[in-house]
């Protein structure tokens, strides 16, 4: 009989411990609780080992999860950062270097938002589909005739960045994104080209077209910029970058004057800032979102 009762307790015990709930706070600790009530932005409990006293409230952003006696599991995370809050909103967009016809290419770019705060952008760029730009001058042997004469390159480049994105300053409740695809934002990208262009040989003094030359450049840099979302279908998007390039130029022979090249270091969509390793980018961009959502 006193086996009974000692069993009995046992199950009473393991019962009562195992009907309290647990709330894992996002610093590391865990509380027990009994959670009583669960609101929009707030989760109330009572400590499990006062039942009878006060009730206790907490913002559901300083929550990880709440594991409940059942052994069922809730996880939390902030508004911000909820996919659900934008599961109405496109998360790809194709964009267009608005500008950069004038200066004698054209580049194309497509950016899909993986989640909140974290996307990914590509980019092709075709050189010579642009505005003819200027290499030179050439003059007859009596220095009196001015020929213009022009790059005519054609060519191309890849690009590919990973955009972070800003968040606010402060977080009010129930604070998101007006558009998942909105804000300031910081880019590492990587570029990388080629691109065939007349030349000119400066031959005593005088300037005349001579081959073709080819340049491969590229570049490491890290964007700074801000994209903007009108009516979450139109899209503004300003940057500038700096960092690591390079390019193919034999800088040695064009010291030497064998070479006349009004265009060094710029490189279209990269300027590279001659032996010093330096590149320099920056756009103004606009485009569209892709199969926006009706509301």
């Amino acid at each position: 009989m006193r086996v009974q009762y000692i069993f009995l307790f046992a199950i009473c015990f393991c019962g009562t411990a195992m009907a309290q709930d647990k709330i894992h706070k996002k610093g590391g600790e865990i509380i027990e609780v009994k959670v009583t009530e669960i609101g929009t932005d707030e989760i109330k409990y009572k400590l499990f080992n006062d039942q009878n006293g006060p009730s206790y409230s907490m913002d559901k952003d300083r929550i990880l999860k709440i594991v409940y006696q059942n052994g069922r599991s809730e996880s939390y995370q902030s508004n911000l950062k909820d996919p659900e809050l934008y599961a109405d909103q496109s998360k790809n967009a194709v964009k267009i270097n608005f500008l950069s016809p004038l200066l004698g290419y054209t580049q194309f770019n497509f950016e899909h938002n993986l989640k909140p705060g974290r996307s990914y952008e590509l980019a092709l760029g075709i050189i010579g589909l642009g505005k003819r730009q200027e290499l030179g001058s050439i003059y007859d042997a009596n220095n009196q005739t001015n020929t213009l004469t022009y790059r005519e390159a054609r060519g191309f480049f890849l690009g590919g960045g990973y955009k972070f994105s800003k968040l606010p300053d402060f977080v009010n409740k129930g604070s998101k994104y007006t558009n998942i695809m909105q804000g300031a934002y910081a880019k590492p990208e990587l570029i990388l080209g080629v691109y065939g262009q007349n030349k000119l040989i400066n031959s005593s003094g005088n300037a005349s077209p001579s081959d073709r030359e080819t340049l491969v450049f590229g570049g490491i840099l890290i964007n700074l910029g801000k994209q903007w979302v009108l009516g979450d279908a139109f899209l503004i998007d300003i940057y500038g970058g700096l960092g690591y390039a390079f390019d193919s130029r034999d800088r040695k022979r064009d010291v030497e004057g064998i070479y006349y090249d009004n265009y060094v270091g710029s490189h279209f969509a990269l300027i590279t800032g001659g032996d010093s390793g330096v590149g320099f980018t920056s756009g103004f961009k606009v485009g569209l979102l892709l199969n926006p959502k009706k509301k």
